[in-house]
């Protein structure tokens, strides 16, 4: 790709010197900085199972109700905790092999109704004792939690250090091609971000309604991460802004 890229700038500074008396050259600059998350979410969920799924639904929103309550009395702030809440409902039937003599039936035992309700809550990621004790409170109250993301809401810095050192590697490729063609590299004519920056994170697990697996958003969005395989392997909580400029110089010879 590198290679690729090189020819096709080497074909833009051909053609710009041959249209004009200052010939031009184009590059394009990537920046990546990574950073801690400053956003936890952790996903609470309660799974209930009866015959009657209205009475499964009924004691599962109880449930998690009861478990949001307690949360809040261990610390969690009520506006911290999403919502909007997912719900999957899904019938389990049971069934056995009966055999005779000569034959085997399989026999239905009985169907039950199995529904789980999960909720997700936002905590600062500084707050680690706050946030171990509401995994332990989640889980007294017979609820499964886990840590189901991260988000970098406060991005300025890190957004402009990325931005930086795409300029700064626009630059320095700049700098090779132009010595390599035998000129001499100019002022910078004109720079353009295609997109705005976008902030990536590895996967903090899968939950059983698919609640963490969101789309690339980019930071117009507040706090909301791609989970977009990465380039390098990121540690978890750790969190990957790129950044990518296109830049045109002026050489000579």
């Amino acid at each position: 790709m590198a290679i690729l890229l090189s020819l096709i700038t080497l074909i833009t500074l051909m053609l710009s010197g041959a249209a004009e008396d200052a010939s031009t050259l184009t590059v394009i600059g990537d920046g990546k900085v990574l950073v801690p998350a400053d956003t936890i979410f952790v996903s609470v969920s309660v799974t209930t199972e009866d015959e009657n799924i209205t009475q499964a639904s009924i004691k599962n929103a109880d449930a998690l109700n009861r478990t949001i309550e307690a949360l809040v009395d261990a610390g969690v702030k009520r506006d911290d905790v999403q919502s909007g809440r997912g719900r999957s409902v899904q019938s389990i039937q049971t069934s056995s092999r009966v055999c005779n003599n000569s034959t085997c039936v399989i026999v239905a035992d009985k169907a039950v109704s199995q529904v789980i309700d999960q909720v997700s809550i936002r905590f600062d990621a500084k707050n680690e004792a706050l946030i171990n004790r509401s995994l332990e409170v989640a889980r007294a109250e017979g609820a499964e939690a886990a840590i189901s993301g991260y988000a970098l809401e406060d991005a300025s810095e890190a957004l402009a250090e990325a931005r930086k050192k795409a300029v700064e590697d626009a630059e320095d490729d700049a700098e090779d091609l132009a010595s390599a063609a035998g000129l001499v590299l100019g002022k910078r004519l004109d720079i353009f971000e295609p997109s705005y920056p976008q902030v990536y994170q590895q996967p903090a697990g899968l939950d059983p309604l698919d609640l963490n697996m969101m789309e690339i958003f980019d930071f117009s969005w507040s706090g909301m991460l791609d989970p977009f395989e990465t380039g390098t392997s990121l540690e978890p909580g750790m969190l990957e802004i790129r950044s990518q400029v296109v830049v045109t110089y002026e050489v000579s010879s």
